[in-house]
């Protein structure tokens, strides 16, 4: 396989974390309009994401270790939970479907299907948040709000 590594990764984080912020916004503001910008953050941190934001070769790597019961060289809690997630998913998986193409072929399947969080924290998905609306011109830092006329 030839792999580009200059080339910039657009998996889908990015516009799964505004969709994620603005969906919880709209259900939170519904009951509470004096809700926070913090409140809806930790509420869409919370929320399911469309797919693990992993690459198939860290998967693989990690889910390896996994099985050899080796110790995951990462200290992230949060990417500790989400590997620990797949690998469930994967041992579940193997078992069920016995591939010719062998077990690892499961992975990618696992991998694009949505997970039950974004596993990152707050601060995290804030920034990543404030950063893709700025690359959008949908945040402006001087006003310190967000322009949903935009969107």
């Amino acid at each position: 396989m030839n792999y580009n590594y200059n080339k910039p990764k657009s998996d889908g984080r990015k516009e799964a974390v505004i969709e994620a912020f603005f969906r919880s916004m709209k259900k939170m503001t519904e009951n509470n309009p004096a809700v926070t910008q913090r409140e809806i953050v930790e509420n869409a941190v919370k929320s399911s994401a469309p797919r693990f934001f992993t690459s198939y070769e860290n998967a693989r790597r990690l889910i390896s270790l996994m099985i050899r019961k080796k110790r995951l060289p990462i200290a992230n809690k949060n990417k500790i939970e989400m590997y620990k997630e797949i690998y469930r998913r994967f041992i579940k998986m193997s078992r069920e479907n016995i591939t010719r193409h062998g077990r690892y072929s499961l992975l990618e399947k696992i991998i694009y299907s949505p997970a039950p969080s974004f596993y990152m924290d707050c601060n995290t998905f804030q920034a990543l948040l404030y950063k893709a609306l700025r690359e959008r011109n949908i945040y402006n830092p001087c006003i310190s709000s967000i322009n949903t006329d935009i969107i």
